[in-house]
């Protein structure tokens, strides 16, 4: 970083330093609470306008608590730092010719500043600029007259003098001493009257044994904050790592998902065509078991027709004709081979994924049993006791036996 830029940078951050958090304006009567945050003391007033001496006050920034002295809100403590910040920023910009105008006047004139007359003077007392008019009702003040001092390259200079604080029981006196006990500055009346038997110091005395006690609690917190520091980088360094472990692992996890799912969409391809093969054959063996039906079934029908013509039409030289044609015929036809076929229908069970994992998905397990029962049909099958007899001296036939065809009864699965 350059000069200049440096410079510029503690420049804004010193305007920075001179803002109130609540109004954004530099600061007026800059009073500090207890967890260090400053505020202007009208400010803090009307942010706490409902509030009574004794009341809990949540700080504008940080939101800790305090009590609101018995006093009220001008009885906390005075910014003395921002205080002298403010004298010396008003100092440089009366050195560098920028005008000030009288803050009294510009307050009463409601922000109009045609009618403003320019500031001559600094009250050190009111933290304000003040025209010579108001600089003579400052400096006459009832309760005590104000510091006031004149603005211009001499004030600077002048300013240091001003660390002599006033005593603020005794506002004519300056402090020249500090009381250990009530922790405050005071002048030598109050030494004499009331802090006689407190542990009392000179300013510069007090100053120098405060100040080692600041400088070491300064290096504790500034200790702390290289601690904390520290701590945020490694804490930074170590979530970077886990960041970067753990993108690892997701890209690991959708890896292997996708080779799981690819193995899993192949075997469930694999498990639908085998099921889709079993219903296939089973389908094409019923199929073809029906067509033999049908046709000897066609073959049968055919033949009751033709032998119901010969018996309804036919003379008796035609019945005896064609008696042993059509006995023959009969019994072949009787004795085909049909029912006796069954199609033996699986039992096809899903079975889900193992626990080896060998199969991802499920397997099929089917049992073959007879699926078509065709236990309840019986046959009449005729045999004559020799050619001819079909119609005999009786006109009847000779010997009826009858044999009941079965397929194999079911065993359940095997």
């Amino acid at each position: 970083m350059t000069p200049m830029a440096a410079a510029f940078d503690l420049e804004a951050h010193v305007s920075e330093l001179m803002k109130c958090p609540i109004c954004f304006e530099d600061f007026k009567f800059p009073k500090s609470l207890p967890c260090l945050h400053t505020f202007c003391l009208d400010c803090l007033q009307s942010y706490c306008r409902d509030k009574l001496p004794g009341d809990e006050l949540l700080c504008p920034s940080c939101r800790n608590t305090c009590s609101i002295p018995q006093e009220g809100i001008s009885a906390f403590p005075v910014n003395f730092f921002l205080n002298d910040l403010l004298h010396a920023n008003n100092a440089a910009k009366t050195a560098t010719g920028e005008m000030l105008l009288c803050q009294p006047c510009l307050d009463m004139c409601e922000g109009e500043t045609n009618y403003v007359p320019s500031a001559t003077k600094y009250c050190v007392d009111c933290s304000e600029n003040v025209c010579d008019k108001c600089s003579r009702a400052h400096a006459r003040m009832k309760a005590g007259g104000h510091l006031v001092i004149s603005l211009g390259e001499e004030m600077s200079a002048e300013m240091k003098q001003l660390h002599k604080r006033h005593c603020q029981e005794h506002k004519d006196r300056i402090v020249e001493f500090y009381c250990y006990n009530c922790k405050m500055n005071i002048c030598s009346l109050c030494v004499a009257f009331n802090h006689k038997q407190h542990d009392v110091a000179e300013i510069r005395e007090a100053a120098d044994k405060l100040g080692k006690d600041i400088d070491t609690q300064l290096n504790a917190v500034s200790d702390c904050i290289t601690n904390m520091h520290t701590a945020s980088q490694q804490w930074d360094e170590q979530k970077q790592k886990l960041m970067a472990e753990v993108e690892k692992l997701e890209a690991t996890v959708k890896q292997t998902g996708e080779e799981k799912k690819k193995l899993i969409n192949d075997h469930v391809d694999n498990l639908l065509q085998e099921l889709q093969s079993i219903k296939l054959n089973y389908s094409k063996k019923i199929e073809c078991n029906k067509e033999r039906l049908e046709t000897t079934a066609v073959a049968m029908q055919s033949y009751i027709n033709f032998t119901r013509v010969v018996r309804s039409k036919g003379n008796s030289s035609d019945i005896t004709h064609g008696a042993e044609e059509l006995c023959t015929r009969a019994t072949m036809l009787l004795q085909t081979d049909v029912l006796s076929k069954s199609v033996e229908t699986p039992d096809i069970v899903f079975v889900p994924r193992d626990d080896e994992g060998i199969n991802l998905v499920g397997k099929w397990t089917y049992h073959k049993f007879t699926g078509i029962n065709m236990s309840w049909f019986s046959y009449v099958i005729l045999y004559l006791s020799a050619p001819g007899m079909f119609c005999g001296q009786n006109n009847c036939i000779k010997e009826k036996k009858v044999f009941s065809i079965k397929p194999p009864e079911h065993t359940g699965r095997h």
